[in-house]
């Protein structure tokens, strides 16, 4: 063609141009607002990063974890870590079978599901959508106290259950499990710990029979972080003073950032419910013991333990 000769194309008219001009900006804008806004929780646990991603030089703490929530009225819960007020009500927890309730959740390095804890015993595995509990099997020994911490051993692939009576027991999910009874929970000198009512173990995932684990505990009576090393004699060392209410605390749990099969870091979360029945979530140091606030959830939702899903990074 000869550009001499060639007819040139037809401009468009400003009318059009303005408004396509207008539709682009409207999408550009829809796609930041859609990038600033903090993810939905899902509570399901994702797959473990099998290399670094984009986003691994930011924070672990800068990363919004999904949460699950247990309430006093059996209801499963699921919230965005740096918005709880928006918790989504997922359901009342439903197909329990001898058990009333449950007493404690936790996730599952091993297949990455939510198991829950029943007061009978029972030990089941929940459905995050739909709230319906599948039993696996019991634990042998009764359960006694009225608060408890339940958390998988992510190297034995055990599941620990502590008390505020000193129980210590330590259960086996898979199929004819059994359930050891461990050495109460005790301090130094053997005075017994009578106030624990959360536990949590580090460095959730499949390395860590090489990279080991660490068992921490809330004493609410003693407001007090404690290590339980070793976990099967129930020994109990402070590590920190609590800067909350410990009486008010309702729920435990360390989420471990996973990067080829590896723990990079661990952050602990904890809610405490205050006496106007308000679950406030908290970021807690498990070496000094100082909680930081990360916001309330909505009123009517009382939380009784919290676990968080697996590989959110």
């Amino acid at each position: 063609m000869n550009p001499l000769t060639a007819s040139p194309r037809p401009r468009p008219s400003l009318p059009r141009l303005a408004a396509a001009l207008i539709l682009a900006g409207c999408a550009l804008s829809a796609q930041a607002d859609a990038s600033r806004a903090p993810h939905t929780p899902l509570c399901a646990s994702g797959q473990p990063a099998a290399s670094p991603r984009d986003h691994d030089h930011h924070d672990e703490a800068d990363r919004a974890l999904s949460v699950a929530a247990l309430t006093d009225d059996g209801r499963l819960v699921c919230f965005n870590e740096k918005q709880p007020r928006k918790a989504r009500v997922i359901g009342a927890v439903n197909g329990l079978q001898v058990d009333t309730r449950l007493v404690g959740i936790d996730y599952r390095v091993q297949d990455g599901l939510l198991y829950g804890v029943g007061d009978a015993g029972g030990v089941y595995t929940l459905d995050t959508t739909s709230a319906v509990a599948t039993l696996v099997n019991r634990i042998g020994p009764a359960l006694e106290g009225t608060r408890f911490g339940v958390d998988f051993n992510p190297a034995a692939d055990r599941l620990r259950i502590v008390s505020n009576t000193g129980q210590n027991l330590r259960h086996n999910v898979n199929a004819g499990g059994v359930t050891l009874t461990d050495g109460a929970l005790n301090y130094t000198a053997g005075t017994p710990a009578l106030g624990v009512v959360g536990a949590a173990y580090t460095n959730n995932d499949l390395s860590a029979t090489t990279t080991a684990t660490t068992l921490f505990v809330l004493d609410a009576a003693l407001d007090q972080v404690a290590l339980q090393s070793p976990p099967n004699a129930g020994s109990l060392v402070s590590t920190g003073k609590l800067t909350l209410d410990a009486s008010a605390l309702s729920g435990f749990d360390i989420h471990s950032s996973v990067r080829d099969g590896v723990t990079r870091g661990n952050r602990a979360l904890v809610t405490t419910v205050g006496a106007d029945g308000v679950a406030i979530l908290h970021k807690l140091d498990l070496l000094t013991g100082k909680a930081t606030p990360r916001g309330a959830l909505p009123a009517g939702i009382v939380v009784i333990d919290i676990a968080v899903p697996l590989y959110q990074d």
